[in-house]
């Protein structure tokens, strides 16, 4: 009689641990079927630049009416508003990094800003308005939310791997790779190993030659087509990490889409950009968008954010 009291107990409470465990894959499966939800945020920085005018760049999006657009093609998208970053910090050319402190200060309000939003479910940062330095925030806050499984797709025209120089002054945009995945004081890290990261459609190619690194030239682009090299980069990433996707529009060759901060005479064009993205923007483990280095200065009448709208738009098109 013990003993088969023993084993019907021993049932009841298996049966509800696979009762407990089933009801936890069917939130997980409910979840992660639920449409993500994509969170404007603009920021306002100008740390990474020489000339003033730049932190207004947000602006441009709203102006085209970026988020009823991605409404349009079937987001969830909100608004929400600007990063809060300081009005005053300072803003010289003393080497090696220009206007530091300014872009750490910077990096941790947007690292404070996005972290809590990556703590939601279904709910995906989309940063604009911002330099590539920015990335350097947008890294740290995922890996405190998501832990050390994370890797950065860097689709720029440069590899931005300068090391900073003690006799050199240069922006931090220019150094953001290098940043990333090296220890330094520059931020409190820990910095990715370079095979959590991927350069992909660069002209200008590697300063440090950063070795570990996934790379992916334009001319290795335009060997397997837009398509293909996305889906190829894509699967070199571990199934389990969480994506921090960077696009710098200054992967577009300057005839398309002048508008950047450094625009390059070569690069994708736009109908190549919008292949790309068709397989980047889509893939599920990606937690952050930034689109960076916009310079709107140069796009008076918004022609060219439009153009650039109607990439993310069409690319983030359910």
């Amino acid at each position: 009689m013990k003993r088969r009291q023993f084993l019907m107990s021993t049932a009841a409470a298996i049966g509800a641990e696979v009762f407990a465990l089933q009801a936890h894959s069917y939130a997980l499966a409910t979840a992660d079927a639920s449409p993500r939800t994509y969170r404007i945020l603009g920021v306002p920085l100008r740390a990474g630049s020489l000339l003033p005018g730049n932190e207004n760049d947000a602006q441009a999006y709203r102006e085209v009416e970026f988020v009823s657009r991605m409404q349009a093609v079937g987001c969830k998208a909100i608004d929400d508003g600007d990063v809060a970053i300081p009005s005053y910090l300072p803003h010289h050319s003393i080497p090696p990094i220009r206007n530091w402190p300014a872009p750490r200060i910077a990096w941790e309000c947007v690292r404070d800003r996005v972290e809590p939003l990556l703590r939601q479910p279904n709910q995906v940062p989309l940063l604009i308005g911002c330099d590539c330095s920015v990335v350097i925030g947008t890294t740290e806050a995922l890996m405190r939310a998501s832990g050390q499984d994370v890797h950065v797709l860097y689709v720029d025209g440069d590899f931005d791997d300068a090391a900073p120089e003690s006799g050199r002054c240069q922006s931090a945009a220019s150094c953001a790779v290098w940043l990333l995945t090296h220890d330094s004081p520059f931020w409190t890290g820990p910095p990715l190993r370079p095979s959590q990261v991927s350069v992909f459609g660069w002209t200008n190619s590697s300063r440090s030659k950063l070795s570990g690194t996934s790379s992916t030239s334009l001319a290795d682009m335009r060997r397997s087509g837009p398509r293909e090299a996305a889906r190829q980069t894509l699967q070199r990433i571990p199934a389990s990490a969480s994506i921090l996707l960077h696009f710098d529009i200054d992967v577009l060759q300057k005839q398309a889409l002048p508008a950047a901060y450094f625009p390059h005479t070569e690069g994708m064009s736009l109908s190549e950009a919008a292949e790309m993205l068709s397989i980047f923007l889509k893939d599920p483990r990606v937690r952050i968008i930034e689109v960076s280095e916009y310079a709107a200065l140069r796009d008076t009448d918004r022609d060219y954010i439009n153009k650039l709208v109607n990439l993310l738009a069409e690319g983030l098109k359910t």
